[in-house]
């Protein structure tokens, strides 16, 4: 860390005119004791520059703990329940991304911060901001996780999962059951009596296909731009995301995209749950 880091201009400016004050005072104090001279308005001279390079020095360490409390919201698994807490971790990152101008790297773990307290909208905004001036690769690789939660956040719900064949197979072997207990009860009665027309089978008895729910013009174009983002990236992606690009491709109508994304996620991490209408579609080359 540089010790300029996250200091306004004017604060750079006191940090430094307190240091060359100081040493011109030890200087001077030095050439007076050494003849003899009264040296109390050079000590005057060593308080004032205390003074000037003790303001941007208190602030230097409010950002070294800032950025301490950035790591700690960043690691953590979820997103905080407890407003108290969620309030705190905002005004951290709402204070470190105030002196956060002309450092990527710091705003890209600033936008990674509010993907973790779930501020996944401003996150996403400060990534864009970000992507924009063409980052180095290792801001690119802080903002991944932002991309794939905004990626997961806009297209929730545009998928179902397909009917299990268990459940799609319940309803005929009760029905089949209970037609042949009839069989067997009534055969006298069945025979005498004329047979009466096949009722058409309910609608409801016809197991459906497994449909995704409609996804309108503009949000398929927003998962279009997210998923660009989200592999125009010049870093390895984890198993996360390539799992939410293989959704995001079944709902763009390219499943073999899709395929190529499971198919590395399962690569990196054989043990990720993969969104079963993902699966289906894969398998079926198309929407599910």
């Amino acid at each position: 860390m540089n010790i300029f880091d996250g200091l306004y201009g004017y604060e750079k400016l006191m940090l430094l005119c307190g240091l060359i004050l100081f040493v011109f005072a030890l200087a001077a104090i030095t050439v007076m004791i050494v003849q003899r001279r009264d040296f109390k308005a050079a000590m005057g001279l060593i308080v004032f520059a205390i003074v000037l390079m003790g303001f941007p020095g208190i602030q230097a360490v409010k950002f070294g703990d800032g950025l301490g409390e950035l790591d700690t919201i960043r690691a953590q698994p979820h997103a905080p329940i407890d407003p108290a807490q969620k309030e705190q971790a905002q005004k951290v990152l709402a204070n470190l991304e105030e002196r956060a101008a002309g450092n990527p790297q710091l705003q890209a773990k600033i936008s990674d911060g509010y993907r973790a307290i779930g501020e996944v909208d401003k996150a996403y905004q400060l990534a864009q901001g970000i992507l924009q001036e063409k980052p180095s690769t290792q801001v690119q690789a802080t903002l991944v996780p932002v991309l794939t939660a905004k990626l997961n956040q806009v297209q929730a719900g545009t998928l179902t999962a397909p009917p299990s064949a268990a459940a799609a197979s319940a309803p005929s072997a009760a029905a089949g059951a209970a037609v042949a207990t009839a069989a067997r009860a009534g055969t006298a009665s069945v025979a005498a009596a004329p047979s009466p027309a096949r009722a058409p089978a309910p609608a409801s008895s016809v197991p459906a296909a497994p449909a995704s729910t409609p996804v309108d013009s503009a949000r398929q174009y927003q998962i279009a731009e997210i998923a660009k983002q989200l592999q125009s990236t010049n870093v390895a992606l984890p198993a996360a995301s390539h799992a939410a690009l293989a959704k995001a491709y079944v709902v763009l109508g390219e499943p073999q995209q899709a395929r190529a994304n499971v198919e590395a996620a399962r690569r990196i991490d054989p043990s990720i749950k993969i969104n079963p209408a993902v699966l289906h579609a894969t398998k079926l080359g198309g929407n599910p």
